[in-house]
């Protein structure tokens, strides 16, 4: 013999799942964000510096959705700065201290403004792939930050 079992509150269950998974979503969101600006601040550290010009194009912006659809990117370049993706890829470049060693002479006898502007000493880190090697290295953290806001209700 069946036996007929009421089962009340359903729609308030539901209710609360909608709501909790909203919040999980607009964390995610938040997270992304929070990761890409990480990305970037990390980037920003290795990234080759001549005058500063591509530095300052560094950007993490938001190109469209919330929640679970964020779009999150982060880049270097402008109209300004056209030859960012030029230097992320040229593993030939000599950057940083590589740069510093194949040009010590002309960076010691610089005297005027001009030459000194031109043939400074480069930071000992800065290189090639500036944005995919600090992606590829600080993943970990990077999916913490997304982890820890999407818990953060």
């Amino acid at each position: 013999m069946a036996r007929l079992i009421k089962i009340s509150g359903l729609p308030t269950v539901l209710r609360n799942l909608r709501s909790a998974n909203d919040k999980i979503g607009m964390g995610i969101g938040r997270g992304l964000k929070r990761a890409g600006i990480f990305l970037q601040r990390e980037s920003m550290k290795i990234v080759p510096v001549d005058l500063g010009n591509l530095k300052a194009t560094a950007t993490t912006r938001n190109v469209g959705g919330i929640g679970f659809r964020t779009d999150i990117i982060v880049s270097y370049g402008s109209s300004a700065c056209d030859y960012a993706i030029y230097v992320h890829e040229n593993l030939e470049a000599l950057h940083g201290e590589r740069f510093n060693v194949a040009y010590a002479d002309r960076i010691a006898s610089a005297t005027t403004p001009a030459q000194k502007k031109k043939w400074s000493k480069r930071g000992p880190n800065q290189q090639a792939k500036f944005l995919e090697k600090p992606a590829r290295e600080k993943k970990s953290e990077i999916i913490a930050i997304i982890t820890r806001e999407a818990k953060r209700l």
